[in-house]
């Protein structure tokens, strides 16, 4: 009986965290609510309370848990460009965390914890992986063309491209990874 209650605890608080990153992602920090993510993973507001202690709480384990894992960013990196590219142009579940950061910039304490985690999470082992001196910058610059390039492909759909032209944008992206990646190949 115990481990049937772990193994449901586990699969509610899987569908808490995967309605909290669709909610966050697509709404934001401000506009979500506790009730309309308990709605979304069809469970209780104070079961979402009991695990995650407040909407800050859930806020940063949804962020945590959707933060992908930055082991992959080696050579070549004419490849990784081109797969980072297509997993965020064809995957919505990539994108979660890119928009959370960039729609919890209107309330303080989300952004402060948003900071804190992408700074954990994305730029300090990026910034490693690329190695000094500047790795760190370039994880940086590698991030703000991520997130303008997610929250305008996917969030923010611009319906006045047709197919050809945001396959253009998306070679520019890829391009400016790569001149990112390989700093030395830039022209100056």
């Amino acid at each position: 009986m115990e481990r049937s209650r772990k193994r449901n605890a586990e699969v509610t608080r899987a569908r808490i965290l995967a309605a909290a990153k669709q909610a966050f992602s697509n709404t934001g920090y401000s506009h979500t609510g506790i009730r309309e993510v308990a709605a979304l993973a069809g469970t209780s507001s104070t079961l979402v309370l009991r695990y995650y202690g407040s909407k800050i709480g859930l806020f940063e384990a949804a962020l945590r848990d959707s933060m992908p894992d930055h082991e992959v960013v080696r050579p070549p990196y004419a490849e990784f460009a081109t797969a980072l590219t297509k997993m965020l142009r064809d995957n919505p579940g990539a994108t979660d965390s890119m928009l959370m950061i960039a729609m919890a910039s209107g309330e303080r304490e989300a952004a402060t914890i948003a900071a804190q985690i992408f700074t954990e999470l994305n730029i300090v082992p990026v910034g490693a992986a690329l190695g000094d001196p500047d790795g760190k910058v370039r994880a940086l610059q590698m991030a703000i063309l991520g997130i303008g390039f997610v929250f305008f492909i996917k969030h923010l759909p611009l319906t006045i491209f047709d197919e050809r032209e945001t396959d253009s944008i998306c070679d520019w992206f890829t391009q400016s990874v790569l001149n990112v990646l390989e700093p030395d190949r830039r022209i100056h």
